[in-house]
């Protein structure tokens, strides 16, 4: 950046710039649309961001981020507590939550196995979900593995299926969401339609 540019602008830019797909010119140029706001609007803004450090933890149940732990869906007693959906980020849940087809509870993985990537299974939040499945504590008796299907999606359905297995024996059914998604398709972007059909045609993994 140029020598010419405020400090406070320039350390603004580079917090914008360490954001994913956001570049050293867009960073400036949020930082400059920031600062040309009313100030109330930049300290409110500044405030959000405060909460998000301050206010939200990992729910140590599900993994979920949320303002309490347990969050509102484990905490939910009308949830049906025998099907876990397995995802590998919370964004994952908000989709299929507003499908309004599932009405099980969830886990989060915090991402998928991709060893190009140096993501082994170890970083994942995989050890919980074990722990979830032990008898005789669990209700759990059907596992939807709702990944991505994509290299990363497939290597960690075959995986956990296989580790599930091995560990559970053949009383947890091990489902994997139908082929409504295209190959290469994030579920994140996925829309509400497509997503309630591959739940609903979902098949034994």
């Amino acid at each position: 950046m140029s020598k010419h540019t405020p400090p406070p602008i320039h350390d603004a830019a580079a917090e914008f710039d360490g954001l994913p797909g956001v570049g050293p010119r867009a960073s400036l140029r949020y930082a400059y649309w920031l600062v040309n706001q009313p100030k109330e609007s930049i300290i409110r803004f500044s405030e959000a961001i405060r909460k998000l450090a301050e206010g939200i933890t990992r729910c140590r149940v599900c993994g979920l981020w949320s303002a309490t732990s347990p969050c509102i869906i484990c905490a939910n007693p009308k949830r049906d507590q025998s099907k876990l959906c397995v995802v590998a980020g919370p964004q994952d849940v908000r989709i299929i939550e507003d499908s309004g087809v599932f009405h099980g509870v969830y886990h989060v993985l915090g991402g998928t196995i991709d060893p190009i990537s140096g993501r082994t299974p170890e970083q994942l939040n995989i050890i919980n979900l074990f722990q979830r499945l032990k008898p005789p504590i669990s209700k759990i008796t059907e596992i939807i593995l709702a990944f991505d299907p994509d290299v990363q999606g497939d290597t960690t359905t075959l995986y956990l299926r296989k580790q599930i297995r091995e560990k559970f024996g053949e009383h947890i059914r091990v489902t994997r969401l139908a082929r409504g998604l295209p190959n290469g398709a994030q579920l994140e972007y996925a829309d509400e339609m497509t997503v309630a059909e591959a739940l609903e045609n979902r098949k034994d993994s």
